[in-house]
């Protein structure tokens, strides 16, 4: 049973390795080097193409690199009135699955959040191997930066340096902090400026549900070195405090009892001994 079973290993273990070379290239109307039968992983073909023709990269060779069984991109030798695809900062456009536009092509441009056409051109054409003037987003003038830094919070919303006028981040404290009674606060981009932000304190968090001397409200949150008044629950026997004074020292709470006629008599005697 062991020897069937090593047999067996052994003979998956190569195909594992040849599984992450690449077969050579099919490249039409160009040549490759080195020409080998297959390719292990990490190996790098330099390639050019014949007259009329162009890699589908920039420069007139390129390279490919073996990763994982595929080539790090498609080497192709393409028609020299064909197009690469443009650059267009802060902007977007249909992707072509074979990563190259044919003559004629036109791409109709979108600009990202936070940003308008220069001039109104939104299209470009591709012509003899190049773009027609292409266009050119700009900031729009309603648009907002970065919205600001709050100290103990975060922002929950990917980071990213220009923000479209209608755009909305939600602040968040971090633990320990709190902004004016709440965990988390939203802002909005309007007219190229954010609305009021939040302010992240220290706070303490007083659970009167889980107090017996409190009437219960749920939790009071109380900023660092501010003082509340928690009102007491009163049967007969509570007559004396009706509320208890309570502090936050550095997210400690500090708090005066709700007391009974007795405690306070007995108090009193010890007092004046």
């Amino acid at each position: 049973m062991c020897l069937k079973t090593l047999g067996f290993v052994l003979v998956l273990f190569p195909g594992l390795l040849q599984a992450q070379g690449c077969d050579p290239p099919r490249l039409v109307h160009g040549n490759f080097l080195p020409r080998q039968e297959t390719y292990s992983d990490r190996t790098t073909i330099t390639y050019s193409c014949d007259n009329g023709y162009k890699p589908v990269v920039e420069g007139w060779w390129a390279t490919s690199t073996c990763e994982r069984g595929k080539w790090s991109h498609e080497p192709q030798c393409i028609d020299e009135s064909s197009c690469l695809p443009p650059t267009i900062p802060n902007g977007k456009y249909p992707e072509n699955s074979n990563g190259w536009y044919e003559a004629g092509s036109i791409l109709t441009i979108t600009c990202n959040g936070g940003f308008e056409h220069q001039n109104q051109i939104t299209t470009t054409t591709c012509g003899n191997g190049k773009w027609s003037s292409a266009p050119v987003c700009e900031r729009s003038m309603s648009a907002c930066s970065a919205p600001p830094k709050i100290p103990h919070a975060v922002i929950i919303h990917g980071y990213q340096e220009v923000f479209a006028a209608g755009s909305e981040v939600q602040y968040e404290c971090e633990d320990g902090y709190t902004a004016e009674g709440a965990h988390n606060k939203k802002s909005v981009c309007t007219q190229g400026s954010w609305t009021a932000v939040p302010t992240c304190t220290n706070f303490c968090a007083v659970n009167t549900d889980d107090n017996p001397e409190y009437i219960s409200v749920g939790t009071v949150y109380i900023e660092n070195g501010e003082e509340k008044r928690v009102e007491c629950v009163k049967p007969h026997s509570w007559s004396l405090e009706q509320y208890s004074k309570v502090r936050c020292i550095n997210g400690r709470v500090e708090a005066t009892k709700c007391r009974n006629k007795v405690e306070h008599a007995a108090a009193s005697v010890f007092d004046s001994d």
